[in-house]
This record gives structure tokens, C-alpha cells and sequence, in this order.
């Protein structure tokens, strides 16, 4: 299946974390994340963290065309604050229609600029509502988790 959304190394992690990952895959059918993010993943299993194994096994991985990695190496130098995984997935966003997400205002901020189609963590567990695949009791249990096993606050209006 085709990912509509391409997610950041740290909406990822925070969901994985969290244990909700899969929820995702079950708004949108399908994840994915590019290499550069899977490559950040790795670091964090390298150190001990079994979180991104559900990551690689829900997620697509989504590499860049010719073309995009072209893109790539263009945006690299003019962006630099960009992760690598960031920059890749708002690169293949742009090229291919896909949805953005990320916590990494930055990166939020630089795919808006550049016309790609971004979602918010606070759309994303709004849309688990309106869709059906949670309620609003699950998303304020979904968001406990990701504050307490990501240690970050969520200001989420529901």
C-alpha cells in the first residue's frame, strides 16, 4: 500500500513509545518514513531502545527517486537546521503529493513554506475521533502515554 503520510523520526518515536503506533497505520492505511529517518531509528535501537522494531514493521520505507535525491542535495545546503530524515520526507512530500508530519517546528514550518501538505499531532488525534478509530476517552489515554513515555507536553484542544 502507497503511505499518505510520511512521518519525522520524533512523531514516530513518540507514538512507538507510547505503544500507539500501530493507531496510525489504522487512520491513514498506511506510514511510511524514508531512509534518513529509518537511519535515525536505527541509532536509538543501536542504543538499547526496542521501540523502533514496531516502526520498521508497521511503517513502509520510502526511498527518494533520482529526481528527489537531486532535490535532496539542493535543499540540504540551503536548509541546514533540517535533519536529514526531515528534509527527505518533505522532499518526497512535495514530489509526490504525501502528507507531513512532525513535532519539529522548524521542519513544519520549512515544508509549509515550500507548499507541502503538513498534519498536525493535533489533527492526527482529532482525526482518530472523527474517524471512528478511537474515542475521545482513547486519544486523552493515547496522549497521557506520549507525555509520559516521551516526556513532552501535548496542547491538544479536542
Amino acid at each position: 500500500m502507497i503511505p499518505l503520510i510520511l512521518l519525522d523520526t520524533d512523531i514516530a518515536s513518540a507514538f512507538a513509545k507510547a505503544g500507539h503506533f500501530n493507531i496510525l497505520k489504522e487512520l491513514f492505511g498506511g506510514v511510511g518514513i524514508t531512509a534518513g529517518v529509518y537511519e535515525e531509528l536505527l541509532t536509538s535501537l543501536r542504543h538499547g531502545y526496542e521501540y523502533p522494531k514496531e516502526i520498521f514493521t508497521t511503517a513502509d520505507l520510502v526511498t527518494l527517486s533520482e529526481e528527489e535525491q537531486k532535490e535532496y542535495l539542493k535543499f540540504v545546503v540551503k536548509y541546514v537546521k533540517i535533519g536529514r530524515g526531515e528534509l527527505e520526507s518533505i522532499i518526497v512530500c512535495l514530489k509526490r503529493g504525501y502528507l507531513f508530519s512532525s513535532f519539529d517546528k522548524r521542519a513544519i514550518s520549512t515544508a509549509t513554506e515550500l507548499g507541502v501538505n503538513i498534519i498536525t499531532a493535533g489533527a492526527i488525534l482529532k482525526g482518530l475521533i472523527v474517524k471512528g478509530v478511537a474515542t475521545e476517552e482513547g486519544v486523552l489515554r493515547i496522549i497521557r502515554d506520549i507525555e509520559i513515555s516521551d516526556n513532552r507536553v501535548l496542547e491538544v484542544d479536542l
